[in-house]
């Protein structure tokens, strides 16, 4: 009884008062074992009609399929059970871990990636194996060892499928020949193409020759003397005839025909302007201006009489003639007062000219002629030592011979543009003067026509090119003078530009053309050493095989092989397949599995690993995701393969604890204590209970990822319900009983 009061529980989990009452009846017969035993068998009694009631009233969730054996729903007791058991298989954390395998699975049933084959079902890795986790891919190992057949099947489809995907690389008929021969048409067409650059560097070669003649061939006539006087003698028509002549005869008309040259004008301030000259010791010297004008002048003077004051000399006024005229003589003494060093006079006779020209300004016509005289010397005669000054006055100065024509010993027409092109400051003397001529554009043809003549004659080589260091230097000499006329100055850089490109071009064809002849040789040779040769000698498997099989210079070589088959799809076919079939003559074994061979992780790894690169440049994006996702399928074994097989359940399914077995053993002995235990085992094993279908849910969650990801998500409400099971208060009250007998 002590027994009964002390250790069976008053309230038991299962059974209530019913096996406390039995056990007070007969533990005064069979003792505290005895009464324990059939506590327990009654509370496994009532726990079956507890289960049977709940079986009735409570079915499982959705997601867990129907008991194989009764076809009939799992309670949600059962259901809560195989949670709790994989969820305390796990390492990691369960919802962490049943995310991880609804993606894995998503992941191989329906895959993202283009080209990809979506993973049928039955090939689907286990749950255990897509969860990645220790804990889980060792409870499910020891599931292994209790449905070993069912494992070996799912692990056979699952290699299969990778298998099946690599062998699905082998293109049985593509032609390997295809290769072979376009090496030779590479061949051919290197060895054609350095042919075809020689001949068309000896066209490259004539055309430039050509083209330098045709440039020199315009100045051929113009080198030479009588070329360039012609163009001299057409520049000084345009610039005397054309342009000076009428612009000097216009001046001379606009004064000579003025009305106020008949008109009586003060001359007060000539008058006064002649007489600061006397008076300044500057007397103006017979020859200075004309004797008879200055008489004439001096007799117009008007002198008062300082007595009577009466006006016994001239009236004090000049003609407009007069004084004009009188300016033709004023100019040229003020110039010859400079050349004798009398600066003075010069000064006092520029004086007179202001004094001469404010007293006629004002008549009529004069101020129009003045205005255009002005234009005249800016133009022809800015100041004394302008060179188109000195031209004109030369011109001036030669008169006309008996026909009217000018006297032109001392410019002589042929010498006119020697004579301008001397200087920069000539040059800007001319342009000056022709600026704004009618003549103006024959002027400028003729300045270039001699600008040619003159090159010709300096920068034209024996054969009639342009020799573009003397055409340089030539440009060179003329810069100056050229900038004067932009023109020129642009068609002159363009020759010297032309000719010396035309040099250039010259030279470098003629290098081009013996580089060219001299690739051909090197090409033949170049060609047997290269890919074209190698495909030309060995099959491409060997070749492949080679290829996967280096570790350095792998990506330079498979560049050269592509760039030997180029578009060549025949050709590039018959390469894929080479590669492929090397490809999976490695990483495939000697047993079957399905229809071919069983690919090896392991090896599959290795190339992926050495050669995934020069796969991706040999494989289409859809076939590397279909080869990717053998390698991916293939991943989920290494896990398992590292982990050591398990032991059998045959303690936890017992359910008796070592010290409990111990402690029975010490007090009864070993003899009678191993039998008690023994017998108790057979009773546990008798007893009703659930453990039968959480594995059954357990064993189908290894299977079926959905079901995994949602036992691994149930929440438990009583984490700690192992520890409240009737077997397991059973052996605590065996031991008490015997710890008291």
């Amino acid at each position: 009884m002590n027994a009964a009061d002390d250790y069976v529980p008053e309230h038991a989990v299962v059974g209530d008062t019913i096996p406390k009452q039995v056990a007070n009846i007969v533990a005064p017969l069979v003792g505290a074992v005895g009464a324990n035993s059939i506590q327990g068998t009654a509370e496994g009694i009532a726990g079956a009609i507890r289960n049977i009631a709940a079986r009735s009233f409570s079915s499982a969730p959705a997601p867990i399929p129907l008991n194989p054996n009764t076809r009939a729903p799992y309670s949600v007791a059962d259901v809560d059970r195989a949670a709790a058991k994989i969820q305390a298989a796990a390492s990691g954390a369960p919802r962490a871990l049943a995310q991880d395998i609804r993606e894995n699975a998503a992941a191989l049933a329906r895959p993202a990636e283009e080209g990809a084959s979506p993973l049928q079902t039955s090939a689907m890795p286990t749950s255990g194996l897509l969860s990645g986790d220790p804990g889980l891919i060792a409870a499910e190992q020891g599931a292994r060892l209790k449905s070993a057949p069912d494992f070996i099947q799912r692990d056979q489809n699952v290699k299969a499928a990778a298998a099946e995907r690599v062998e699905a690389m082998r293109d049985p008929e593509a032609d390997l020949g295809s290769v072979m021969r376009r090496a030779a048409r590479a061949r051919h067409e290197r060895i054609g193409a350095a042919e075809n650059e020689i001949l068309q560097r000896e066209d490259a070669n004539r055309s430039v020759d050509r083209i330098r003649v045709d440039q020199g061939q315009p100045f051929g006539a113009l080198g030479n003397s009588e070329v360039k006087a012609n163009a001299s003698r057409r520049l000084d028509e345009a610039l005397v005839d054309r342009t000076y002549i009428p612009a000097r005869t216009e001046k001379n008309r606009l004064f000579d025909n003025a009305p106020g040259r008949a008109h009586e004008l003060p001359a007060d301030d000539v008058f006064g302007a002649i007489d600061r000259i006397r008076g300044q010791a500057n007397d103006l010297a017979p020859g200075t201006l004309p004797e008879d004008f200055m008489r004439r002048l001096d007799a117009l003077r008007p002198r008062i009489d300082p007595e009577t004051g009466e006006n016994l000399g001239g009236p004090g006024t000049a003609l407009g003639g007069d004084l004009a005229d009188l300016r033709k003589f004023i100019g040229p003494a003020i110039e010859r007062a400079q050349r004798s060093g009398n600066f003075d006079l010069a000064d006092n006779l520029s004086a007179l000219r202001r004094a001469v020209n404010r007293t006629i300004e004002d008549a009529p016509g004069y101020s129009e002629a003045n205005a255009n005289y002005q234009q005249f010397a800016e133009r022809f005669r800015p100041e004394r030592n302008d060179e188109t000054a000195r031209f004109t006055r030369e011109l001036d100065r030669g008169g006309q011979n008996a026909d009217g024509e000018l006297n032109r010993g001392a410019t002589p027409p042929s010498a006119t543009a020697d004579r301008f092109m001397a200087t920069p400051e000539k040059a800007a003397s001319l342009a000056r003067a022709v600026e704004n001529s009618p003549a103006a554009p024959d002027a400028h043809a003729a300045l270039r026509d001699y600008l040619r003549s003159d090159f010709a004659k300096s920068a034209l080589n024996a054969d009639g090119t342009v020799n573009s260091i003397r055409a340089n230097a030539w440009a060179r000499n003329y810069s100056d003078i050229l900038a004067q006329f932009p023109a020129a100055r642009g068609e002159f850089d363009d020759i010297v530009v032309t000719a010396r490109r035309g040099e250039q071009l010259s030279a470098q064809t003629k290098a081009d053309l013996e580089a060219a002849r001299a690739n051909r040789k090197a090409t033949e040779a170049e060609i047997d050493r290269s890919a074209v040769g190698t495909l030309l000698r060995e099959d491409p498997r060997d070749v492949a095989k080679k290829l996967l099989g280096s570790k350095y210079g792998a990506d330079a070589k498979l560049k050269e092989i592509q760039d030997v088959i180029g578009k060549d799809e025949q050709a590039a076919r018959g390469w894929k397949a080479a590669v492929s079939e090397v490809l999976a003559d490695k990483v495939q074994g000697t047993r079957q599995v399905g229809d071919t061979l069983e690919v090896h992780f392991a090896r599959l790894a290795r190339e992926f690993k050495d050669n995934e690169q020069i796969l991706a440049k040999v494989y289409s994006p859809e076939e590397m995701n279909n080869l990717r996702q053998a390698h991916k399928i293939l991943s989920y074994f290494k896990e398992v393969e590292k982990r050591a097989t398990v032991g059998s359940d045959t303690a936890e399914k017992m359910g008796i604890p070592g010290w409990a077995q111990l402690a029975v053993r010490h007090f009864k002995g070993d003899l009678a204590g191993g039998g008690l235990i023994k017998r108790f085992k057979l009773m546990l094993e008798l007893l009703p209970n659930s453990r039968e279908s959480a594995d059954q849910i357990v064993q189908a969650a290894w299977f079926n990822p959905d079901i995994a990801a949602y036992l691994l998500e149930r929440p438990l409400k009583n984490q700690n319900a192992a520890f409240n099971s009737v077997p397991l208060r059973r052996l605590i009250a065996a031991a008490n009983a015997a710890r008291e007998n």
